[in-house]
């Protein structure tokens, strides 16, 4: 299975250096899109996105975070 990695981005970018492994692309932008509703609860973290790339580096998307 694929490593994924979900930064989180607002001007910085806080790297995630672990990654989770999914079985594709859907998988791991629906995790990302999870990982911004949790993070839309908090207004510190509204307006950024959460970065998803592969094992290689390669951006393969991105969720902006904002309140529900």
């Amino acid at each position: 299975m694929p490593r994924y990695f979900f930064h989180i981005a607002n001007g910085k970018t806080f790297k995630d250096d672990l990654g989770e492994l999914f079985l594709g692309v859907a998988e791991a932008m629906a995790h990302a899109t999870d990982i911004a509703k949790v993070l839309g609860e908090d207004a510190g973290w509204r307006d950024c996105s959460v970065v998803v790339e592969d094992e290689n580096g390669t951006e393969i998307g991105r969720v902006l975070v904002n309140e529900d």
